[in-house]
């Protein structure tokens, strides 16, 4: 029964949190001693404390093995049907092209988390997590990630002044950002955040 829903609800490669199965007619401790008989049998891999996945075998290193960045967006950012975080910092000022430096620790804004940010290791990735002012999902997400991304520009560009609006603007016109999706996340705006997006001419940019 468990085999099967796992099959079909997650695959080869999907990181598996025993906290997140929920099946109709198992109790939680049947669940627990299912994917314990499922490691020993050799259908599952425990990759963590409580972090299973479904190995594929064959291939050059004999089975396939869980990436650590598929684990941490699983966690914290989205999974198949739901977004709950999103990636900020160095990592998205690199995925913008303002900076060519890789961070050594990936910063994560999440409805997952309930401190002001914590460091944390998932596999040998360093990983910051930290809850959002607003609650993210797949309305807001990449918004509130271009929210910060302005609010953090200068600490992370390698650019200049001039080069690092136009690729923001870039970024707002690509995404066709409207002012009815920025009035939405309003309360997650700081001042400083404000105050740019009007000085650089950002605020013209976002759709009627």
């Amino acid at each position: 029964m468990l085999k099967t829903y796992l099959m079909e609800n997650y695959g080869y490669g999907e990181p598996i949190f025993l906290n997140d199965l929920s099946i109709e007619g198992l109790s939680e401790n049947a669940v627990r001693q299912s994917v314990k008989r499922l490691v020993a049998s050799g259908f599952l891999e425990r990759y963590d404390n409580g972090i299973y996945y479904i190995p594929k075998h064959g291939g050059l290193l004999g089975k396939s093995y869980l990436d650590p960045s598929m684990v941490i967006i699983r966690k914290y950012v989205e999974n198949q049907s739901d977004k709950y975080g999103y990636i900020t910092g160095l990592s998205f000022a690199n995925q913008l092209g303002l900076t060519t430096q890789m961070p050594a620790v990936i910063e994560i804004v999440t409805n997952r988390e309930s401190t002001n940010g914590r460091m944390l290791m998932v596999g040998n990735q360093k990983v910051r997590v930290k809850k959002s002012s607003i609650s993210v999902s797949e309305d807001n997400a990449e918004l509130l990630q271009l929210l910060d991304a302005i609010g953090q520009a200068e600490r992370y560009t390698e650019l200049t002044i001039e080069e690092t609006i136009d690729i923001l603007i870039t970024y707002i016109r690509k995404k066709k950002f409207t002012k009815g999706q920025l009035s939405d996340v309003s309360s997650a705006l700081t001042g400083a955040t404000a105050k740019k997006m009007i000085e650089w001419g950002m605020i013209y940019e976002f759709a009627s």
